[in-house]
């Protein structure tokens, strides 16, 4: 009976740190998804494809990419909720994609995708 009931405890405990080391990464996050075409404008053409895009989350940078020879890029990294960005080196001067919600920062060097929005196509994005 001891030997049952001290087998029965070992269990408990085995399943207690189980269910408590349960860790808290980024699998149980949504995935955020934006692909799109870059234009480069005569101000920066010099080096605009060996400059990073950048997808960024609660100013933290969640996805990075370069736009291949092309201007084609894809660029996806864990979302939880909030607003994001995609942020380049180069100001934007304009964009075209099919959510009318997005809109160019004060700083014009990102786009603002509202919240709740996980994949994303900009047909171009055109640049000063």
């Amino acid at each position: 009976m001891l030997k049952t009931l001290r087998f029965f405890s070992y269990i408990m405990i085995v399943v207690s740190l189980i269910i408590s080391c349960k860790s808290s990464d980024d699998s149980d996050l949504f995935r955020a998804y934006v692909e799109g075409k870059v234009i480069p404008g005569p101000n920066s053409a010099e080096d605009f494809m060996i400059s990073p895009i950048h997808l960024i989350s609660n100013n933290r940078i969640i996805g990075e990419t370069f736009p291949k020879e092309n201007g084609q890029f894809v660029i996806a990294g864990p979302y939880a909720s909030g607003d994001y960005k995609l942020q380049f080196k180069s100001k934007i001067k304009t964009f075209s994609n099919s959510n009318t919600n997005c809109k160019i920062a004060s700083d014009s060097v990102s786009i603002i995708i509202p919240s709740g929005v996980t994949y994303l196509v900009f047909n171009e994005i055109k640049f000063k």
